[in-house]
């Protein structure tokens, strides 16, 4: 893996226990710890999702990403330095279909290596809680690797789930639940594609509901999203593990909201223009509302040294008055 890779990787694990309330990772252990391995997950938050998974695992990982992003030559050659991969779909011009031929061949080659590929099932990313139908890429892949000659006929399927509190920037509560992991043994995959499609489909279906928060009715900034916030602080602040949050959340016995008081923001008072300044930039970077959580932790990310450095010669000019 690259220099920049690693980098961006060891800065989203310092910087996301500042920029975020709590990011609870539970499951971890259904990881295998070498050989092949696709992690499926849901998406409900753009870049984000794969930029959160990909610094909680202990092994590097390659992601498929949409492929529009890629349209721009210096964005395309950053996301290939984060071993982001292109995966285009007919709204993005069906010229660019065969392209997906090539990123499968390289997944297949990844997998060959014994590494770890991420794609996102529903393919399409909205923020919100609901569970859009999967999309046959996970099929795809794994169907290729397991009729294989080589390693990657190993390879484990593992579902990921994740949850926000909320899509506005910073000071959520954040859930990356990995679930059990299952392999060739586990599914017929030499039944004809579309059936295999539809079981493999099934069962992620079923995981994700097992390891994400979906309610399809909920909507941020509603009142019974200010109890959905409420009931997840309290949960968060438990001893319990991500599985059992995301059941308890399920249960719709959410308290009250409560009374607005001291905010994530308002106890970080030092990097409160920081905050301000990644929150303001986003929405003139990308009009995309989709992207904007994801461009608001990035700037975090890439801009902290020079706000540190801004920072300090504040400092050192108070104190020498």
């Amino acid at each position: 893996m690259g220099l920049f890779y690693k980098y961006c990787k060891w800065n989203t694990r310092l910087l996301s226990h500042i920029y975020y309330k709590n990011i609870r990772v539970s499951g971890i252990e259904n990881l295998p710890q070498e050989g092949p391995v696709l992690l499926a997950a849901n998406h409900p938050n753009s870049f984000l999702d794969a930029v959160l998974i990909g610094a909680a695992l202990p092994r590097d990982t390659h992601f498929l990403a949409r492929g529009d992003a890629f349209s721009n030559k210096t964005a395309a050659k950053v996301l290939g330095s984060l071993n982001m991969l292109p995966v285009y779909r007919l709204s993005e011009g069906k010229e660019n279909l065969n392209k997906n031929t090539e990123t499968f061949d390289a997944c297949q080659n990844i997998l060959e290596k014994n590494e770890i590929v991420l794609i996102f099932a529903e393919g399409l990313s909205e923020n919100n809680w609901d569970l859009r139908s999967l999309k046959k890429g996970p099929a795809r892949i794994a169907k290729k690797a397991w009729n294989s000659d080589n390693d990657a006929q190993n390879l484990a399927i593992v579902p990921v789930g994740i949850t926000y509190e909320h899509y506005q920037g910073e000071g959520k509560n954040i859930l990356i639940n990995f679930g059990k992991a299952y392999t060739s043994d586990d599914l017929n995959y030499q039944k004809n594609e579309a059936l295999f499609v539809k079981e493999l489909n099934e069962r992620l279906s079923h995981d994700f509901e097992k390891l994400a928060y979906i309610d399809r009715e909920l909507t941020e900034d509603s009142e019974e999203h200010r109890k959905f916030t409420n009931q997840f602080n309290q949960l968060n602040n438990s001893e319990i593990n991500g599985l059992e949050i995301v059941q308890k959340l399920s249960s719709k016995k959410q308290k009250p909201a409560p009374k607005k008081g001291a905010s994530f923001i308002q106890l970080s008072l030092i990097f409160w223009p920081y905050y301000l300044l990644c929150s303001s930039l986003a929405p003139k970077i990308v009009k995309q509302k989709i992207f904007q959580d994801s461009i608001r932790f990035g700037l975090f990310i890439f801009l902290w040294p020079i706000y540190l450095l801004l920072l300090a010669g504040l400092v050192q000019a108070l104190v020498s008055l």
